[in-house]
C-alpha cells in the first residue's frame, strides 16, 4: 500500500489520506462487521483507595463482534478481580435502540446506564471516528507534537460534543482521539460533567484484508489511565451467526431512560438510628442528625439531584432547622457526586483533608450541558478539612468526628453520636451478598482501631451501605475471623 505524499493542509484531505492509510474507502465499504477477540485490564477509578492510583484493576478477556455502519454491538467478557474468586462472565448485545445483558441464565433489557457505558465504547472505535469525520464538516486546527512526532489535528462536532483527532504525518495513521464526553445515563460517571476521554491507538497492523488497525487501546478519563485492550484476534468480515443481534422476547423492551440526576430518593423508608440520628436505605444510604440549632447532613451522594431531593425533604421535615454542614466522608465517587448541591447553598463541606483536591475538581467540572444550581452561580466553597478529631457541640445532640487514616479509610472519616452511642462508618461496615456476611475484615479492623484509639463506647453502628447494627456484630466477627 503506498501513503499519499503530499503534506495535507485541508481538514478533508487529511482525513481522506487517513482513510487511504487504513486500506481505502472502498475497503471499508465492504466491511459490515469486525470481530475482535481481546485481553486487557480496566481501572476501577471511582472505587480505588486513593483517586491518584494505584487504582483497583480487573482483568478481561472479551469475544466482541461490532457492526462498521449500523450500531450492532455482541459482547461475550469473563473478568477477575480481587472481590471475586470465581470468574465473573458477562453477555450483552445492543441492536439499534434495544439491548440485552446476560448473566448465567438470567437475561434482561439493557438499563440505560449500561447502554451508555457500551454507546461509549463503541464510540472509541477508529473507524467509527475516522468514518464520522465524512459526515459532518471538519476543522483544522493547530498542528502538535506527541512523543517526539508531528500529527496534523482535525475535529469535529457530533452530539454538540467535539471530537479531535490526530494524525500521524508521517504514516498518516490515527495516533489519537480527544472526545468530548457527558454521560447522563452513567452512574459512575455523570458526577463529572462534560469532560474529555483520550483513547490512544498503537500496535498498527497490517492485517490479511489489507486492512491496518490498531492493535492496542489504551483508554484515559479525566486525564487518569482507565482501560487498556490487546486486539490478539481480528477478523473483518467474519461470519455472522444469523440470530447474532436478535433480541430475546424476554429483553425487548426498550427501558425508559432514566437519567442518573433523577434517581429517587425514597424518603418513606427512613430509619431511626438513634435518638436524633437518621438514615436513608438506598443503593447509596443518606443521613442526618437532628441538632438544637439545626441539621447535619452525613454524605452527598451519586448526583447533585439526588441531594437536592434529600434537601428538600429535610426542609420541609425541619422548616425551623438550617443545615449547618454536610459530611462527605469518603473520597468514593458515589460519595462525592452529590457536594455540589450544598455548596451552591454555602453550606461547609466537612471531609478527610486528602479530599479537599477531589471535590475541588468535582466542583469545577463542566455541568454547561445539564446545568445544576452550583454550574449556575458557582460561589466559593467552604471547606472544614479533618485531620484530627474535631467535636461539634451541641445541648441535644454533640458529634465527634474522627479521622480513620486506616489502609482502606484512609481518607475516610466517622461520626461518633455519644448521647446515644452511635456511630456512623463511612463505607467501612457493609454486607457482601444475601448472606449477611460483611464484606472487608481489613476495613472491620479499622473501624475497630478508630473506636479503641479515641475511647469510643459504640452500641450501635451503621454505615454507607448499612442500616443500623450492633457494634457486637463487628467485634464477633472479628473474634471469629481472628482464631
Amino acid at each position: 500500500m503506498v501513503f499519499a505524499k503530499s503534506v495535507a493542509q485541508e481538514p478533508k484531505e487529511i482525513i481522506n489520506q487517513t482513510i487511504e492509510a487504513m486500506g481505502g474507502l472502498d475497503k471499508w465499504k465492504s466491511i459490515e462487521y469486525i470481530n475482535m477477540k481481546m485481553a486487557g485490564h480496566k481501572y476501577w477509578l471511582e472505587q480505588s483507595e486513593n483517586p491518584n492510583g494505584p487504582y483497583i484493576t480487573s482483568y478481561e478477556v472479551v469475544d466482541e463482534t461490532r457492526g462498521v455502519w449500523k450500531d450492532q454491538l455482541s459482547r461475550k467478557e469473563a473478568s477477575r478481580m480481587f472481590q471475586s474468586k470465581d470468574e465473573m462472565k458477562m453477555e450483552m448485545m445492543i441492536n439499534g435502540d434495544k439491548g440485552m445483558l446476560k448473566f448465567g441464565e438470567r437475561v434482561m433489557a439493557m438499563p440505560s446506564g449500561y447502554r451508555q457505558v457500551h454507546d461509549e465504547w463503541m464510540r472509541y472505535a477508529p473507524e467509527k471516528l475516522v468514518l464520522d469525520a465524512l459526515k459532518y464538516p471538519v476543522k483544522k486546527e493547530q498542528d502538535k507534537v506527541l512523543e517526539g512526532t508531528e500529527h496534523w489535528v482535525v475535529s469535529y462536532v457530533k452530539n454538540d460534543l467535539k471530537h479531535t483527532l490526530y494524525i500521524n504525518r508521517n504514516t498518516h495513521l490515527l495516533y489519537q482521539a480527544d472526545i468530548e464526553t457527558f454521560t447522563p445515563y452513567d452512574l459512575f460517571n455523570y458526577p463529572w460533567g462534560k469532560f474529555m476521554t483520550t483513547i490512544k491507538y498503537s500496535l498498527q497492523w497490517l492485517y490479511p484484508a489489507k486492512v491496518r488497525y490498531p492493535a492496542q487501546w489504551d483508554v484515559y478519563k479525566l486525564g487518569k489511565p482507565f482501560r487498556s485492550v490487546t486486539i490478539y484476534d481480528i477478523d473483518f468480515n467474519p461470519d455472522v451467526a444469523p440470530d447474532l443481534f436478535t433480541v430475546p422476547e424476554e429483553a425487548a423492551a426498550v427501558p425508559e431512560p432514566t437519567l442518573v440526576k433523577d434517581m429517587p430518593l425514597v424518603t418513606e423508608n427512613k430509619q431511626t438510628v438513634g435518638e436524633d440520628v437518621y438514615t436513608i436505605p438506598g443503593s447509596w444510604y443518606v443521613a442526618h442528625a437532628v441538632q438544637e440549632d439545626g441539621i447535619l447532613v452525613i454524605e452527598s451522594p451519586i448526583t447533585s439531584g439526588y441531594s437536592e431531593r434529600h434537601i428538600a425533604f429535610l426542609e420541609k421535615k425541619y422548616p425551623n432547622k438550617p443545615i449547618k454542614a454536610v459530611f462527605v466522608t469518603s473520597d468514593a465517587w458515589p460519595h462525592i457526586g452529590g457536594a455540589r448541591a450544598y455548596a451552591a447553598r454555602n453550606i461547609p463541606i466537612y471531609t478527610h483533608r486528602l479530599n479537599e483536591p477531589l471535590i475541588k475538581q468535582l466542583l469545577a467540572a463542566d455541568y454547561s450541558m445539564m446545568p445544576d444550581a452550583y454550574e449556575k452561580s458557582r460561589p466559593k466553597p467552604k471547606f472544614n478539612l479533618i485531620n484530627e478529631p474535631i467535636e461539634i457541640k451541641d445541648k441535644t445532640n454533640p458529634v465527634k468526628v474522627v479521622p480513620v487514616n486506616g489502609e482502606g479509610g484512609e481518607r475516610m472519616i466517622m461520626l461518633y453520636f455519644p448521647k446515644t452511642k452511635v456511630l456512623y462508618a463511612s463505607d467501612l461496615v457493609q454486607y457482601t451478598g444475601r448472606n449477611k456476611e460483611f464484606f472487608s475484615p481489613q476495613y472491620l479492623t479499622e473501624v475497630k482501631s478508630a473506636v479503641d484509639k479515641y475511647k469510643l463506647d459504640v452500641e450501635t453502628v451503621f454505615a454507607f451501605h448499612t442500616s443500623p447494627i450492633p457494634y457486637k456484630e463487628v467485634l464477633d466477627f472479628l473474634k471469629g475471623f481472628e482464631k
